[in-house]
């Protein structure tokens, strides 16, 4: 069996096998894993690796660990398990290993970037719980998945977007790429940027040039074409509150008000809690 990712000897206890390497396992008896990041399969794909079992067998064994005397917890390989299922198998070549919950997560993790199963999204979330169940560094996650540390916290980032952004990229309709372009952005002029390069099939590199001046080109724009009557009352506001005060609609829309530290929102609350 090939390595699964950089560190993994420090993952997973001794194999508990026989002289093959694996045992066959009735699939009935084995649990998929709770820690699985990934929480969408390509359909198609499952289907196309269900008939190359049909005809080839299960080439390479799942990975499992003993739960009880009779079950087992599925540690990585969900889509050979269920692509086995449908092509009718009651039992999948499996090896055995020791791992604890930190690593069952992380091995599901490794396994899936290494054959690119995983969605950005995905991906962000499982590192996520590495921080935030197993309170492990960034440091630690790149040694283990074999990833340098820039790029595991560039991914933690992506989950700053907006839910509707995140779906995009679930989707597969924008990539880790445009996310971190979107990034750039005003974080209210996100969603508006990201349909764009949907809708344009804007590349990477392109986007990234454009998220640099996407947020002057709507300052000009808001500028030129905002109503006088709104711009007067922003300014109205602005002076009353002390700080600046931008309104997008009148009948429908947002009042967006700007502060630059904590102490500056702190007077700004207790300035609006007193306005009459």
């Amino acid at each position: 069996m090939n390595r699964l990712g950089k560190g993994l000897d420090a993952l997973v206890g001794e194999d508990n096998n026989d002289d093959k390497g694996y045992n066959l396992i009735d699939i009935n008896k084995i649990e998929f894993n709770p820690y699985q990041p990934r929480k969408a399969s390509n359909q198609k794909k499952l289907k196309e690796l269900a008939k190359s079992i049909e005809k080839n067998g299960v080439i390479q064994p799942v990975i499992v660990r003993k739960k009880d005397k009779n079950k087992y917890e599925l540690i990585a390989g969900e889509r050979r398990i269920t692509a086995a299922e449908l092509a009718g198998l009651e039992k999948i070549p499996a090896i055995v290993r020791e791992a604890e919950n930190m690593q069952m997560l992380s091995l599901a993790i490794i396994e899936n970037i290494q054959r690119e199963n995983l969605n950005p999204i995905d991906e962000a979330r499982g590192y996520e719980r590495l921080v935030n169940e197993f309170g492990l560094k960034h440091q630690k996650i790149a040694d283990l998945v074999g990833k340098s540390r820039v790029a595991i916290s560039n991914t933690l980032r992506l989950l700053q977007l907006s839910d509707e952004i995140l779906k995009y990229m679930e989707e597969g309709k924008l990539s880790a790429g445009h996310g971190r372009a979107i990034l750039q952005v005003a974080e209210e002029s996100r969603e508006e940027f990201a349909k764009k390069l949907i809708e344009k099939n804007i590349p990477v590199r392109k986007a990234e040039r454009l998220a640099a001046k996407f947020d002057e080109s709507k300052k000009q724009t808001r500028h030129v074409r905002k109503d006088p009557n709104v711009r007067d009352i922003e300014d109205k506001l602005s002076k009353k509150i002390g700080a600046k005060v931008s309104i997008n609609g009148l009948k429908k829309g947002k009042l967006i008000i700007k502060y630059y530290s904590a102490d500056e929102l702190n007077n700004l609350i207790g300035k609006l809690q007193n306005i009459n």
